[in-house]
C-alpha cells in the first residue's frame, strides 16, 4: 500500500522545486546592473539544481506508487536583487519545510528514504545559509578585542 502521506509531501516538495526552476531562471533575466555578471550564473546554477530535484523528486514519487505534480508552487517575480534574495530565502525555507514533512512522513519500511531526504535537507539548510548572509540575515559577530596569533613550538 503506497504511503500517501509521504507521497502528498514530496509533491509539495516537487512543486516547490518546479517552482524554483522558473523563479530562478527568472531572476537570472530580469537581473540587472553591476551585480548581473555575478548573480546571473549564480541564479542560472540555482535553476540547473532545482531542476535535478525536481527529476529525482519525480522517479521517487512514481517508485512509490504515486503521481508526480505538474503544478509548481507560487512564482515569485522582482527586478530588485535584494528582493529577488529574499524571495528565493522564502522559497528555500518553503522547501526545506516540505522535505521535513517528507522525512517525518516516511515509514520504517522506508528507512532509505529518509536517507535520501536528509541528504537534501543538508542541501537545502547550504542554501537557505548562504541566502541569509546574501540578504543580511545572518551576519558574524566578531569581537572587537584584537586578537593576536602565537607561534606555538
Amino acid at each position: 500500500m503506497a504511503n500517501t502521506k509521504l507521497i502528498e509531501a514530496l509533491n509539495r516538495a516537487l512543486s516547490l522545486e518546479l517552482a524554483g526552476v522558473i523563479q530562478y531562471l527568472q531572476h537570472s533575466f530580469l537581473v540587472t546592473g553591476p551585480e548581473r555578471e555575478v548573480y546571473r550564473e549564480f541564479f542560472r546554477k540555482q535553476s540547473e539544481e532545482a531542476h535535478e530535484h525536481a527529476t529525482t523528486l519525480g522517479d521517487k514519487i512514481v517508485s512509490l506508487g504515486g503521481v508526480p505534480t505538474v503544478e509548481p508552487a507560487v512564482i515569485r517575480q522582482s527586478t530588485d536583487l535584494a528582493e529577488m534574495l529574499k524571495q528565493d530565502l522564502e522559497l528555500e525555507r518553503e522547501a526545506m519545510a516540505a522535505y521535513v514533512a517528507a522525512w517525518e512522513a516516511c515509514t520504517d519500511a522506508e528507512r532509505a528514504t529518509q536517507f535520501q531526504l536528509e541528504e537534501r535537507m543538508a542541501e537545502e539548510q547550504m542554501h537557505i545559509d548562504e541566502l541569509e548572509k546574501l540578504t543580511s540575515e545572518r551576519q558574524a559577530k566578531v569581537s572587537s578585542e584584537r586578537i593576536t596569533l602565537r607561534q606555538v613550538s
